[in-house]
This record gives C-alpha cells, sequence and structure tokens, in this order.
C-alpha cells in the first residue's frame, strides 16, 4: 500500500517553491507563492481522495459501501437492521395493522398488531387477555428495551389496557463493519462444502439476529448435527430467532414437531439439525480494592465503573464463545480468568492494588461448560467491593 501521508498542502507548495528558477521571489506573499499555494491546496484534497480509494480497495481497511462491494465477492452480504416482534397484551380484540405508541418520551416507537396468538398459561399478565404478535415499525434494537403501556393511535373501541410484553423476535441493527469483515475473513479459513463446519457456521452467521454459534456434529449419532446460537448481542438467542434458523436450516416435516433430515432446508439430505442456545450463567463478583490516598470515598465513587470494566472483559469473553479449538476434534473453550479481571479493573487510574477476587464464591479461574449437552454463556451479576 502506497503511504500517501506525506502530500501536505505545505509538503507539496514546498516542491513546486523548488522547481522555481533561483533568482525569483518565492518568499510566503509572493506573486509566485500565491500562486501556487491554492494549486497546492487543490493536490493535498486529491491525495487524500486516492488515499481513500487505496483503503477502500482492501477488505482489511475499507469502509462503509466500499466493505459491501468487497465483500459480496465472497457471496456474502451486510445483515439489514430487523424491526422487534413483541407479545401485545389487550383486554379486548383489537383489527389487524392498529397502530399503539410506547410512553417513553423521546425514545418512544410504535408498534403495529398481527396476528393473535394463545395467551401463556404461565404468565398471570396474559390470563384471560388478548394477545398478538406487535411489531416495531422502527427496525433496530430500538425495540426491545421499552416494556410497559401502549398508547393506541387507532381507535378500538372498549379498550382500556394495552400492555407491550415478552420479545419474541429481537430488534436488531445494521451489522457492523468489524462483524461483516470478521465474517469475510473467515469465510477463507475453510471453504463451505456439502454440510461441512464451515457451512453451517457461515450461513447460520449471516441470519439475522446471529451473533456467534457453535457446532456439534454427530451429537446424537450418525447424521444428526447441533448448532448453539447466541443473539447479536451476544446473550441467549430469543425464541423467535431460534425457530426463524431452525426452519431456514432444517425444518420439521409438515405437522410434525422433530427436524427433518429429508433436505427441506439448507442442511443436506440425510442431515438432522437441531437449533439450540446457551444457558446464561451470571457472575457474582466480589474484591478487595485498594485506591490511591487521594480517593476518599472509592467504593460508592467507583462501583459504576469498577462494573463497566469488568463488563467490557466480559464482552471479550462472550466474542470467543464461537471460535473451537483448532483442530479435528471439536471443542469449545471458554474460560473467565481471575487475572484478566484484576487487569481490567486496574486500567482505572485511581486504583493501585485488587486482591482476593472471587467469581460466585470461587478463587479459581471459571471454566464454563461448553458441550452438546450445555452450552453456557457468562453475564455479569453484582459486583462487591471491598476494602483493600
Amino acid at each position: 500500500m502506497i503511504d500517501l501521508s506525506g502530500y501536505t498542502q505545505k509538503a507539496i507548495e514546498k516542491q513546486m517553491l523548488e522547481k522555481v528558477p533561483s533568482g525569483i521571489d518565492t518568499r510566503e506573499g509572493s506573486i509566485i507563492q500565491t500562486a501556487v499555494g491554492p494549486a497546492a491546496w487543490f493536490l493535498e484534497g486529491t491525495y487524500i481522495t486516492l488515499d481513500q480509494l487505496q483503503q477502500n480497495a482492501y477488505a482489511d481497511t475499507a469502509v462503509g459501501v466500499s466493505l459491501d462491494y468487497r465483500v459480496a465477492e465472497r457471496g456474502l452480504t451486510r445483515k439489514s437492521a430487523t424491526p422487534a416482534v413483541r407479545r401485545g397484551i389487550f383486554d379486548v380484540e383489537i383489527p389487524e395493522s392498529s397502530q399503539f405508541k410506547t410512553i417513553n418520551g423521546a425514545n418512544s416507537v410504535i408498534f403495529v398488531s398481527g396476528e393473535q396468538v394463545e395467551a401463556d398459561p404461565s404468565n398471570d399478565e396474559e390470563t384471560g387477555k388478548k394477545v398478538y404478535l406487535m411489531t416495531c415499525q422502527t427496525a433496530g434494537v430500538v425495540g426491545n428495551s421499552y416494556t410497559g403501556n401502549l398508547i393506541p393511535i387507532t381507535a378500538i373501541a372498549g379498550l382500556t389496557s394495552a400492555v407491550i410484553g415478552k420479545i419474541v423476535t429481537p430488534g436488531t441493527d445494521e451489522e457492523t463493519d468489524d462483524s461483516l469483515k470478521a465474517r469475510y475473513f473467515a469465510s477463507f479459513d475453510v471453504a463451505n462444502f456439502g454440510g461441512n463446519i464451515a457451512s453451517y457456521r457461515n450461513t447460520i452467521l449471516a441470519m439475522d439476529g446471529v451473533g456467534a454459534v457453535q457446532v456439534y456434529p454427530a451429537w446424537q449419532g450418525g447424521g444428526t448435527v447441533l448448532c448453539s446460537i447466541l443473539s447479536d448481542q451476544l446473550t441467549p438467542a430469543e425464541d423467535g430467532v431460534i425457530q426463524a434458523v431452525q426452519d431456514a436450516i432444517c425444518p420439521s416435516e409438515e405437522g410434525g414437531s422433530d427436524p427433518s433430515a429429508n433436505g427441506y432446508g439448507m442442511a443436506p439430505i440425510g442431515a438432522k439439525v437441531t437449533i439450540t442456545t446457551a444457558t446464561n450463567i451470571t457472575l457474582n463478583i466480589a474484591c478487595n480494592i485498594q485506591f490511591s490516598a487521594k480517593v476518599v470515598s472509592g467504593e460508592e465513587t467507583f462501583q459504576a465503573e469498577v462494573e463497566e470494566k469488568i463488563r467490557e472483559y466480559l464482552t471479550s469473553v462472550c466474542q470467543t464463545w464461537g471460535s473451537a479449538i483448532k483442530g479435528q476434534k471439536i471443542e469449545y473453550v471458554v474460560v473467565v480468568y481471575i487475572s484478566r479481571i484484576v487487569a481490567a479493573i486496574l486500567t482505572i487510574p485511581d486504583i493501585v492494588n485488587v486482591s482476593n477476587v472471587t467469581i460466585n464464591g470461587s478463587a479459581a479461574d471459571l471454566i464454563l461448560t461448553e458441550t452438546a449437552s450445555l452450552q453456557q454463556i457468562p453475564s455479569l451479576g453484582t459486583v462487591t467491593i471491598n476494602g483493600g
């Protein structure tokens, strides 16, 4: 790659003035300097444009639409933002396509009613009520957060209660450049071929709402495959996402409930593929922290910052969840290290020492279970800070 960073206005102007015959005034403000200055300024902009074109010619440095063009050469496309689908709970029947607005000020969004579904008998909030699938008009994660009462935009006779409830399919933001680049480079590791591990992995990762996948071949004997997925937020996937992936990869026979090996989805004939998700394991962390002498009340002042540093580390752990150990044996290892927690907390300037770190009461590193029977993903629970 050509280094164009040196082609600044001053550098270009200097080179141009060096070509002027001796004896001609080239000092600042002279006729020659005044004439070449704007040309040098224009040429600097041209070199900036050339550098941008050069950066966008390579997948590792390309961004935005230019990256889309590059990954398309591998048959990949950026995942678009998708709207959240939630369960809406009402005290009367409502017409399809009725509109309701959330009550959260500037962050409010509109949900549109779809088909009616059965009430969940285990949910007291839905008992005796009418339940509908509600789709957010605005694509993205904005439709995931609000839970509570809705204001009807469409007039509905007799309606006195409207509540938005459980997420069926979470909304997702448009795929980031970093995520798309990771899928692009992963496509070179092993070629997709007839249902090999790379084929399952790359196909499922390209689906909306999926952020990671573990593939377990022959988990219940020959012809069976287990694929465990995470949401694009690297948390256990919602039921709607799991079902969407199941239907795309290996749906059941009509009227059945078990995945069919007859090749109705993307899986090859003879492969019975089960889609599942990880189980969340909450980590309650305690530690002794010594603050610098100038800190008066460290525990309360730094509580939120310490939690954020630990959460950032756990996010990096979750990002490795779908990466198998290289080799012929498929094995996934996810570990939360005490030392890494200490290192994360010590990045806070006013903290000088961290000791006695425990995870769920244990002072040992936490090795999560990653098998075909159980896949775990960590999330942060409580953080207890004791004096140093």
